[in-house]
């Protein structure tokens, strides 16, 4: 595994910010010791509204892809918000240490983490970007009416 001299730099969106800040400082209360190292990511990070986000980095609810301490596979997670992950089998909690890690970060970047359960030390690096899920407000169409026929 090759070590990171160099936190890269993050970009949050100001909707993920937000959302976040809350969730963390909620965690952080209860005792939760992942939540410090998010709340250390989001102090650092750099904002943007969301649709200035550069298309090359990793948000809330967009498909990363990415590879652990330089393993030969890759691995393909959607990011996810803790309370949207219910029915995701394929989501990672950005609360989690990799999750977390992993937020803001471009394609091509390396970040160390340790997983806290193990004591671990890792290192992720961004290998792409897949699908990502946008909040968007949809118009209201009106309230549903059935069809007579």
């Amino acid at each position: 595994m090759h070590a990171v001299h160099e936190l890269p730099p993050i970009t949050v969106t100001t909707r993920d910010f937000d959302r976040l800040v809350a969730f963390s400082l909620d965690a952080h209360l209860r005792g939760d010791s992942h939540a410090d190292f998010l709340l250390w990511e989001l102090k650092r990070a750099t904002l943007c509204p969301p649709c200035a986000l550069p298309s090359e980095v990793v948000s809330v609810n967009c498909r990363v892809l990415y590879r652990l301490d330089d393993e030969p596979g890759v691995r393909v997670h959607l990011l996810a918000h803790p309370d949207d992950l219910i029915n995701l089998a394929d989501g990672l909690s950005v609360a989690s240490p990799l999750g977390t890690a992993l937020l803001g970060l471009r394609v091509g970047d390396r970040m160390p983490f340790c997983d806290n359960r193990l004591g671990t030390q890792h290192v992720v690096t961004v290998e792409g970007i897949g699908l990502r899920f946008v909040d968007e407000p949809v118009p209201s169409r009106g309230p549903l009416t059935p069809r007579t026929t």
